[in-house]
């Protein structure tokens, strides 16, 4: 390697050094990504509640599932008193597994389900329906409370992150209310930036549709009926489903914060005195990652190091085997020595007057390519095999009856002649010809 290739070489990796280190110096910008997954640290992952269930419902184990729900509810039939928990921004069952989640409950175990809506093949079932959720309805600041006297009617605000979710529609004849919520100014100011109004003066008299449209919704936010409805238990069997509209509340950045720790407790504390159970199979921020080097690839800066040492490997072999590779000698390809072959041994017998030799040769060839081409047997060269051999050899009866009374002649005689090695090859030539 020369002395410039040394310097270039140098000052790559020094530049890659120095990104490195900018890389790991710079603060990382936090991560608002609904995670809700047990591992997670970010804002609104779940690691805090997931690492509290064991001190909250000591000393039944709490346990993680990995797998979808038919797989562990099908692996887990025989189990009772138990609770089964899911939190996440969105959740939809399918038929197959609203069957085995109703089969779990009535069995005396109990579901905790925490989304912002509900919908799906479980909402039909428990014939549950809740508001939509409009763009401008994004981080409302709601407050919660639980209804039961002993919790001694505290409320919780909640802001980043949750809605103004409810319950427009359950069935009051099985179904228990256990949580409320109640809106804090959740139009102010969103409908004009969502719509853009301007802060100019206007003629009183000229009222656009615009202004129209907002004033309309804000006469229709005042007139909410407060509190509504956004946590329940319906009864299923021996069991029960308890669905909650505000699952923000279960992540890090609320449990973290003083006392509202508590409205998590008392939310858990309707379910059974057994084994806990938590899905993170179906979360919104679950990460899969197959690479032997997932750990690598999980860190930002192990993960641009290796991106850059790969990229620096691949730019130095190009510009090395560009400038290095030496010249690629042509080959010659092998010469076909079949005819010279061939001629080489015909004058051998020609020069030798071998044609008894020659003859015994092209009769072997035909009965050889008689085998191959027409899969006839040549054990017997009787009158059966000429008929055969007429038919699929396409030729008449009685050229084909010649050329092998030829053959049988000339295999059983000798020595031979030219004449007669003449005339064989003029038959075989004749016949094989197309």
């Amino acid at each position: 390697m020369n002395k410039k290739s040394k310097v270039l070489l140098y000052l790559l990796g020094g530049l890659v050094t120095l990104l490195l280190v900018l890389e790991m110096i710079t603060p990382q910008p936090i991560n608002w990504t609904e995670s809700y997954t047990t591992t997670d640290k970010i804002p609104f992952g779940a690691q805090v509640l997931y690492d509290q269930l064991d001190d909250l419902f000591e000393p039944h184990k709490v346990q993680a599932v990995e797998q979808d729900p038919i797989s562990f509810l099908k692996e887990n039939k025989k189990e009772t008193n138990s609770n089964y928990i899911f939190i996440n921004d969105y959740l939809s069952f399918d038929s197959a597994e609203v069957d085995d989640i109703l089969d779990y409950v009535a069995r005396g175990n109990k579901l905790f389900v925490s989304a912002k809506s509900v919908s799906g093949f479980l909402a039909d079932s428990l014939k549950l329906k809740s508001n939509n959720s409009y763009t401008y309805y994004k981080e409302d600041t709601v407050r919660v409370r639980l209804n039961n006297t002993s919790f001694k009617n505290r409320s919780y605000v909640y802001t980043r992150g949750s809605m103004y979710s409810y319950f427009t529609n359950y069935d009051s004849t099985r179904t228990k209310v256990l949580g409320e919520v109640l809106p804090f100014n959740p139009f102010k100011g969103r409908l004009e930036n969502v719509l853009g109004t301007s802060n100019t003066k206007r003629d009183s008299t000229k009222t656009t549709l615009q202004e129209k449209v907002i004033a309309a919704a804000l006469e229709k936010s005042k007139n909410r009926k407060v509190p509504q409805v956004n946590f329940i238990e319906v009864k299923v069997g021996k069991g029960a489903i308890y669905y909650h509209l505000n699952p923000i509340a279960f992540t890090n950045y609320y449990m973290l914060q003083p006392g509202k720790e508590n409205y998590i407790a008392e939310s858990l504390s309707y379910l059974n005195d057994g084994p806990i159970y938590v899905d993170n199979y179906g979360k919104s921020g679950k990460r899969v990652i197959t690479s032997p080097m997932r750990f690598v690839l999980s860190q930002d800066a192990l993960r641009w190091a290796w991106y850059l040492m790969l990229t620096t490997i691949i730019v130095y072999f190009l510009f090395r085997a560009k400038r290095e590779q030496r010249a690629i000698p042509v080959v010659k390809p092998l010469e076909n020595s079949t005819v010279s072959f061939t001629r080489t041994i015909g004058n051998l017998h020609f020069q030798s007057n071998d044609y008894t030799g020659i003859i015994h040769k092209k009769i072997n060839f035909f009965l050889e390519r008689v085998r191959t081409t027409l899969y006839l047997d040549t054990t017997k060269l009787d009158e059966p095999f000429i008929k055969k051999l007429a038919v699929k050899a396409g030729k008449p009866l009685e050229e084909t009856t010649t050329l092998v009374n030829n053959i049988k002649l000339l295999r059983h005689d000798g020595p031979h002649n030219e004449a007669q090695l003449k005339q064989l090859s003029a038959r075989l030539e004749a016949f094989l010809k197309e």
